[in-house]
């Protein structure tokens, strides 16, 4: 989910500006005459139309309540087509190599590059406590849209520094950029005249890097999970950690509930900005697609991926004014979070672990994480 740099109407008038700039472009030069135009009153207006356009409900096919089998038959199946609409293929393993260190505020800040393949290298950041941190535990911190950097003590945005916080908390964390943002803000720029941008390119930015993907039936969230696994391998490996707990927030809250789906490592999740229903996000809450999951409405909903995780202890998280509205691109307290809460709860249930469901308002506040709640659930045993 973004944080919104304009409205629908603001993009509509640079087109206008645009389209204007182009037929000044065509007009006749001095001395001819001056094409006869059409009266604007002619044209037909978007108020003189039927435009309710918005889908219909989707059959959901695999969701929870509609499967006939026993818990663990509907997991299997579930995890099974929801990696076939990410286009999900597991993951081959990567190189990393430490580029550089920092201290900051008490934190060791170690800034880190993995070779996936001989087209793609992308960067993480390690953040070492002072203290020793609790054998064999470490945290995942998915940022959303924005950057990784802010996470881990850049500068205050949205994210909090909730990155930095946890360490200094005494956590080991690992912060990953992810596909389309900050370093890896365009995905060929390595190639010339090509781009493969989402979130601050080189251009204006046509989320071509989603788009694209969908023509090869990969999508940029799929291939991000892909890219969390990758760093969870590598940092088991080199530091021995056996258990990661998962904060995230807003696209980084989809990943919190979607990456653990295909881990077997992951402990709590921490969702915040995220785990309404899929349907509301684009048509009403006008969210950026990195989140786009082709098809899946047709199958299952956030609650039912976020459901793949039971009995895992997870915790949603929502700012009390991050409601829909004209200048509100994110709105993840929308509608649909309390009816998602009763259905993973459903989903819970049935593993046996309804009280590891649980979730917190934020009184106050937009889509901004609340890092007190955060080290609090990160806390309990």
């Amino acid at each position: 989910m973004n944080q919104w740099r304009g409205t629908r109407r603001d993009f509509a008038k640079t087109v206008g500006v645009g389209a204007a700039v182009l037929a000044a472009g065509a007009l006749p030069s001095r001395g001819q005459e001056k094409p006869a135009t059409l009266d604007e009153k002619f044209f037909v207006r978007p108020q003189e139309l039927t435009l309710r356009c918005l889908q219909q409900p989707g059959p959901r096919a695999l969701s929870f309540g509609r499967y006939k089998g026993n818990p663990e038959a509907w997991r299997k199946a579930c995890r099974n087509k929801l990696a076939e609409l990410l286009g999900y293929k597991a993951p081959s393993p990567g190189v990393a190599k430490r580029l550089r260190t920092i201290e900051h505020e008490g934190v060791t800040i170690e800034a880190w590059v993995m070779t996936v393949n001989k087209n793609l290298s992308m960067p993480a950041y390690l953040l070492i406590p002072k203290s020793d941190p609790p054998g064999g535990r470490g945290v995942m911190a998915i940022h959303g849209h924005g950057r990784a950097e802010p996470c881990v003590g850049q500068r205050d945005d949205y994210h909090h520094m909730f990155a930095l916080r946890l360490a200094q908390a005494g956590h080991l964390v690992l912060c990953p950029e992810l596909r389309g943002f900050g370093a890896l803000a365009d995905m060929a720029y390595s190639d010339e005249g090509h781009w493969l941008d989402y979130w601050g390119g080189r251009r204006r930015g046509q989320f071509t890097l989603v788009t694209d993907g969908f023509l090869y039936g990969r999508t940029v969230i799929g291939e991000t999970v892909e890219d969390l696994l990758r760093w969870e391998d590598w940092l088991a490996e080199a530091r021995g950690i056996k258990v990661f707990d998962v904060p995230g927030i807003s696209y980084g809250g989809d990943l919190a509930i979607t990456y653990p789906a295909f881990s077997k490592r992951v402990g709590k999740i921490y969702t915040s900005g995220s785990m309404g229903s899929f349907a509301p996000i684009f048509a009403r809450c006008y969210n950026a697609p990195a989140h786009c999951v082709p098809g899946v409405l047709r199958w299952m909903d956030r609650s039912d991926i976020a459901g793949l995780s039971a009995p895992r202890p997870i915790r949603l998280h929502y700012g009390e004014l991050d409601t829909p509205g004209p200048h509100n691109a994110s709105a993840s307290y929308n509608e649909t979070v309390e009816p998602a809460l009763a259905e993973l709860r459903t989903v819970y249930r049935a593993f046996g672990a309804e009280e590891q469901v649980t979730m917190h308002v934020s009184k106050g506040r937009w889509h901004e994480f609340d890092t007190a709640d955060l080290l609090a659930f990160l806390a309990k045993t």
